[in-house]
Parts: C-alpha cells; sequence; structure tokens
C-alpha cells in the first residue's frame, strides 16, 4: 500500500528540469492538499551544483546491494546512494511511490519508463496515456535484473524522461508536459483501487527493451562511426534490415541487420560512456488492470 508520494530531481545534475521543477512545486505548496504526502528530494546534490551528470560515478547505477551495504567513502555518489536509501528506504521497503524526473538528449518526447515488479505502475502509466496520448510508455525488467537504478528502492516508480534536450538546458514547454505528468500520477495515486480500474483503458501500447547497440571502434579504441542521419531523431521508428544503423568514417555505411524493432535513446549524449548508440525495444500491447 502506498502511503507517500517523493518526487526526485537531480539524480543527474546535468538535467535542469527535476531539479527547478520540485523546487517549484515545494514553493507552490502544489501537492499540501495531497491525501498521500508529497515530499521532495533533490539526488544528486553536488553535481547538480556543478552542473555535471555525476561527480565520481552514475548516481542512478549505484543503489545495488554492495554499494548500498558496503563502507567505501572514496565515491561521492556511493556514499549519497546510502544516504538517499535511509531517506527514501531501507530497499524494498514498498510503501512509497518514487517519481523520478530525467531529462534525455534524445528525440524521445515525454516518454514514463516503468517498473513491472507491480501492477500498480503500469496503471499510473496508462492513465497518464489517456490524458496525454502523446505519452509513450516503455515497460523495463532492468531494475529486477540488475537492480541498481534510484526507482529500485522500491516496487511503485516510474521515471520521467523528456527530451531532446540539451544538457545544462531549461526548456518551458518540456518544463511545463512534466509538470502535468506529475500532476496526472499524484491524482491517479490518490483514487481509491476501485476507481483507478474503472476509469482504464482495455489496452495499453508499450515497449520493452530488446538489446542494446554499440559503436564501432577502430583498432586504438576510437570510435570509427557515427549514428547515420537516417536514424537520428527516429525514436520509436521502426527500424528495419537493410536501413541505414552508422555512417562509417571510411565513408561507407553499416545497415541494421537484426529483427525488426523501435530504437530509443538515439544517440543519446550520455551514453557515450557506456559506448551505446541506441537501445532496440518492441512494441506490443499489454492490459493494465492484468
Amino acid at each position: 500500500m502506498i502511503k507517500r508520494i517523493t518526487i526526485v530531481g537531480g539524480t543527474h545534475g546535468n538535467e535542469l528540469i527535476g531539479p527547478n521543477l520540485i523546487r517549484k512545486l515545494e514553493q507552490d505548496g502544489s501537492f499540501k492538499q495531497s491525501v498521500i504526502p508529497v515530499d521532495y528530494l533533490l539526488a544528486n546534490v553536488e553535481a547538480y551544483k556543478a552542473v555535471r551528470r555525476f561527480m565520481d560515478a552514475d548516481l542512478n547505477r549505484s543503489f545495488t546491494d554492495n554499494i548500498l551495504n558496503g563502507d567505501d567513502d572514496s565515491v561521492y555518489e556511493h556514499r549519497r546512494a546510502r544516504e538517499i536509501n535511509q531517506l527514501l528506504g531501507p530497499k524494498a521497503n514498498n510503501d512509497r511511490f518514487i517519481i523520478d524526473l530525467h531529462s534525455t538528449t534524445s528525440n524521445m518526447g515525454m516518454t514514463l519508463i516503468i517498473k513491472d515488479q507491480a501492477s500498480f505502475n503500469l496503471k499510473a502509466a496508462s492513465y497518464v496515456q489517456q490524458q496525454m496520448p502523446e505519452v509513450k510508455i516503455i515497460l523495463s525488467d532492468r531494475d529486477n535484473q540488475f537492480s541498481r537504478t534510484l526507482n529500485s528502492l522500491s516496487d511503485y516508480a516510474v521515471t520521467i524522461e523528456v527530451g531532446p534536450l540539451p544538457n545544462g538546458v531549461l526548456r518551458h514547454d518540456q518544463f511545463s508536459d512534466t509538470e502535468s505528468v506529475i500532476q496526472h500520477l499524484v491524482n491517479f495515486t490518490q483514487m481509491s483501487e476501485n476507481e483507478q480500474d474503472n476509469i482504464l483503458p482495455a489496452s495499453t501500447e508499450v515497449y520493452t527493451v530488446r538489446d542494446r547497440f554499440y559503436y564501432p571502434r577502430d583498432d586504438d579504441g576510437q570510435i570509427s562511426a557515427m549514428v547515420h542521419s537516417a536514424l537520428q531523431d527516429r525514436d520509436f521508428e521502426e527500424l528495419k534490415p537493410g536501413m541505414p544503423m552508422f555512417q562509417n568514417m571510411d565513408g561507407t555505411v553499416t545497415p541494421y541487420q537484426g529483427e525488426p524493432g523501435y530504437p530509443i535513446f538515439i544517440n543519446e549524449a550520455a551514453y557515450y560512456y557506456e559506448n551505446t548508440a541506441f537501445v532496440m525495444t518492441t512494441r506490443k500491447t499489454v492490459v493494465p488492470d492484468g
């Protein structure tokens, strides 16, 4: 049973919508009358001050049991993960709904990434999509596999991704859309279970992560290709075998050879350090109250 809602910003310090939006919501007293208490958290304080994704390590990869149970204080984000676990946890306590606010340099529009551990997450995302049909939903099992993101602290969680937006930049339209999504999520959470089920659509379109595609590199370890212009900005559009995937530095083109799918996070700036060019998904229809 959800007893509290926590809205998180600044898990990555150079994504400015989250920190500024939680400051606005707090100053406005937007959810003071909420039946379920709403609180706020600026996650990566030092990285936000420095307008950097992270200081020593990615905070959103730092919530593993090994890190949370460790005592190494040399990595700032590992210390901060333990502090956040104390504030929001302990891990898997499951009485808190976490809404983690992010932005992306990819052309993802408004996207909700939800955990598949609890049916509530899909119901909440489906409700938002009813109110805002342009919203895309990614159903992810990565927290179940790796259990390392901030949202792994509870089974009830959603990540909001909005883009394209350069790092260290605010845009009014995306700021406003993110605020609307939060309002819908809080409203849905406050409904009774019977009310929730009665208003949900019969089915919902979601995308499930299938694979990652990596940048080619030469013998010296340097990137030897870039995302082809025909693929750039085509997030959530079908990629079929034979379509251009990489433009190689030698002038040749590498076509896509896999099963048809829907790429996301295409040419995401933050994924260069992981060497990820894009993430491939499968589109399917699911029943939100199942």
